[in-house]
């Protein structure tokens, strides 16, 4: 039998700064390393599941997160020089090169359907999207159980979740779909592809990839729709032709679930004038952004925004001429 090397514990602290220890057991009045076990733990290379829950009266809520996207940092001011952009974000203590932007789809459960607010970016748009599926699952339902998807706008970080890629057919094959007609008409038009500008090419060709088999199920509504008791879309066009946000009301308890009118907790309240490049009708976005947040600042409404940080709730408050981002304050109100 081989014997068995002894460390004392100041042995111990001395070789902590160049040797690993961490198969070390404690024998008798000393520790003992067997032979052969410097073996290191493997990387997980994961996070846990992405799920935030609460109630809104008597709505379930949770926040199912698809995952992250990484952007250029400058596509979010184009009409403002980069000098002054950069110094902004430097100044709030920001990446001048990228952008995180979090993915934090909405899952409302009224006690009477399952409703999704979008769908998330699937597998083939970035590496880090893609995980609402999982996440989904993590949260304790399944697809084939969502009654009902809203889609705010078909950029492919909120539609391309909607077609299962591997099996080819729809991701929640018991949903219905509604989106607005503008929303609809735009990306679905095969004109659209030819005269998109460039960089948004394989938007397009996305957006009918991911919606045209869906047609049949696809109830094309004004953007001031009341989709289901306490569910009522808001006109945010801009970011899209037919871009919408969704007013969530239940038992006196108001939630505004924004999509994409506003992608920055800094610079789209700080600075609701600046332009980002994803926006296709520059000035009527930045129409629609400020009278949102001079709304939610006014009337203290709870906010879900789905590209802040996760789980994107949290308030817009008047400072200045502007606003700022205040996160809430989060607790499981569970019931019962």
């Amino acid at each position: 039998m081989k014997p068995v090397a002894k460390f004392s514990r100041r042995d111990l602290l001395r070789a902590g700064g160049t040797a690993s220890l961490t198969a070390a057991v404690a024998v008798g009045g000393g520790l003992a390393m067997p032979a052969g076990a410097l073996a290191k733990a493997p990387m997980q290379d994961s996070q846990m599941p992405g799920f935030f829950r609460f109630f809104l009266g008597a709505f379930e809520i949770t926040v199912v997160s698809d995952g992250n996207l990484v952007v250029p940092a400058g596509r979010f001011a184009d009409n403002i020089p980069e000098v002054t952009f950069k110094a902004f974000l430097r100044s709030h203590a920001q990446s001048t090169s990228q952008r995180v932007l979090q993915l934090n789809t909405v899952l409302i459960n009224t006690g009477a359907e399952l409703i999704l607010i979008d769908a998330g970016a699937g597998d083939n748009f970035q590496a880090s999207g893609g995980r609402l599926a999982a996440n989904l699952e993590a949260a304790g339902y399944k697809a084939d159980q969502v009654d009902r998807v809203i889609i705010t706008h078909a950029h492919p970080d909120h539609i391309w979740g909607l077609i299962d890629d591997f099996e080819g057919g729809p991701r929640f094959p018991k949903a219905s779909y509604v989106i607005t007609s503008a929303e609809w008409d735009f990306w679905t038009d095969a004109e659209t592809v030819k005269t998109i500008r460039k960089d948004l090419r394989g938007f397009a060709v996305g957006a009918r990839k991911h919606l045209l088999p869906l047609a049949s199920k696809m109830k094309r509504v004004n953007p001031d729709a009341q989709i289901a008791p306490g569910i009522k879309l808001l006109d945010t066009s801009g970011h899209t032709p037919g871009h919408v946000s969704v007013m969530v009301e239940q038992g006196g308890e108001r939630l505004l679930v924004t999509a994409d009118v506003v992608l920055t907790p800094y610079v789209s309240f700080e600075q609701p004038d600046w332009q980002p490049n994803s926006d296709l009708d520059k000035k009527q976005a930045v129409k629609r952004r400020k009278a949102l947040l001079k709304m939610a600042a006014g009337e203290r409404l709870k906010m879900l925004c789905y590209h802040l940080p996760f789980p994107g709730i949290g308030y817009a408050v008047t400072s200045g001429q502007a606003y700022r981002w205040i996160p809430a304050s989060l607790q499981w109100n569970a019931k019962g």
